[in-house]
């Protein structure tokens, strides 16, 4: 039995390229690596499970025809003190709460 090839599922899915600039910019934006996040009004800014504040790593609007979450602004964001993504920490298999 001939597996298929993973590239032959991706190759109708839509990409996005997210292109970073060098130039400073004047105002705040919606798309940006690092710099000040778009938090609703209500929304406070994030705190890792540690107490610590979080540091935003990226933000982007999601494209609108993205199924599921277009027209959506996310944002992520990491922990000076636990930026350990590659090894986490688990509680029973599972992120720990707030992580």
């Amino acid at each position: 039995m001939v597996e298929p090839d993973a590239r032959d599922t991706r190759a109708g899915l839509p990409a996005y390229a997210i292109e970073v600039g060098t130039e400073p910019l004047a105002r705040p934006t919606r798309n940006s690596v690092g710099g000040r996040p778009f938090l609703d009004e209500d929304q406070e800014w994030p705190e890792c499970f540690c107490g610590e504040r979080m540091v935003l790593f990226f933000q982007l609007d999601v494209p609108p025809d993205l199924e599921f979450f277009g027209g959506d602004h996310l944002l992520v964001f990491h922990c000076r003190a636990h930026n350990d993504a590659s090894d986490p920490q688990l509680t029973d298999g599972r992120l720990v709460p707030r992580y």
